[in-house]
């Protein structure tokens, strides 16, 4: 129930579960837009989506208790989940232990922290089922016809046979949105080093930030479009030679969309929302607290210390070995 790149940083714990009982039914409880991260998958009998209402939880609990479900898994580690879990009456209710919420569930385990993946955390809940495995690659199906339909925008968007990189300078908090002019220069060198095409991409009134960039640009950016449904964000992916953006949903998309990705991090720790696929990179910059934390009580210093000759340097030789011109 949490945001999109929390879903997609389940697809490989589902794609195992799936694999370790064959013939298993599985489905999955989420909300818009993450919706769709499950809609075409081979693993998932059901997407249920639903909003985080009471008008909305209750006929959902009755059609728990019809179903008759063997297990339960709690990828979300929230206190309203947890109780969630444990009012669904599923004899085994798999999640993360704590004191205020361990209780609503059968088998837990601690709740994971430190240098790991985000998606290595999801997947150690299988652990009390006996899986393990090291392939934490994430997930995204498209409809079959997805890319024949998108045909048609993506010549009113611009996109041609130029190289293509899918920009996203977006999100929804204050501490992972690197400044404008820095990715504005960042955009321009990748349009003289490659003599490439820039898509901003962006979700439904996001506009503002594609705008921000563009206006410190020397070099021409496609027309800005924040119409996209995650489908047709995902066909742009699957036509760009890479990816450059904040840490936010998008990113974690593009890392499905198995692009090159290279991630910019302000306060999260990006050993934890960074895929190990050496295809996948980020860049960060401590100054001292990133693992003691004490926003919004400082200065960013964390975001601000990221450099665009510190991106640059480390992005100009990942795309030079991972991007295919």
């Amino acid at each position: 129930m949490k945001q999109l790149g929390d879903v997609l940083v389940t697809t490989p714990a589902v794609r195992a579960l799936s694999r370790h009982y064959p013939g298993c039914e599985i489905d999955f409880l989420t909300q818009r837009p993450a919706d769709t991260v499950y809609a075409n998958s081979p693993y998932i009998r059901r997407v249920i989506c639903v909003k985080w209402k009471l008008r909305e939880l209750l006929p959902l609990l009755l059609d728990v208790y019809r179903q008759r479900y063997d297990l339960l898994i709690d990828f979300s580690g929230s206190s309203k989940t947890a109780v969630f879990s444990w009012a669904s009456r599923i004899p085994r209710r798999l999640g993360f232990d704590s004191e205020k919420r361990g209780w609503c569930f059968t088998d837990r385990i601690p709740e994971q922290g430190g240098d790991r993946y985000s998606a290595a955390t999801k997947y150690g809940l299988l652990s009390m089922l006996d899986i393990d495995t090291d392939d934490l690659e994430l997930d995204y199906y498209l409809p079959e016809d997805a890319n024949r339909r998108f045909a048609e925008k993506a010549r009113s968007l611009g996109l041609d046979d130029k190289p293509l990189f899918a920009v996203s300078p977006v999100s929804k908090r204050a501490y992972k949105v690197w400044p404008a002019e820095r990715f504005a220069e960042i955009c321009d060198r990748l349009v003289a080093r490659y003599q490439a095409q820039i898509f901003f991409l962006i979700g439904p009134g996001e506009s503002h930030f594609a705008e921000a960039v563009q206006a410190h640009m020397k070099q021409t950016a496609l027309a800005i479009d924040d119409s996209l449904s995650l489908y047709e964000a995902a066909c742009v992916l699957e036509r760009a030679i890479g990816y450059v953006g904040n840490d936010n949903g998008l990113m974690h998309l593009s890392v499905a969309c198995k692009r090159p990705t290279f991630g910019i991090f302000g306060r999260p720790l990006a050993v934890n929302w960074t895929s190990p696929t050496p295809i996948h990179s980020s860049i960060e910059f401590d100054p001292g607290c990133k693992s003691a934390c004490y926003y919004p009580g400082c200065k960013l210093e964390c975001l601000d210390g990221v450099t665009v000759e510190a991106v640059w340097d480390r992005l100009e030789g990942f795309f030079a070995k991972h991007a295919v011109i």
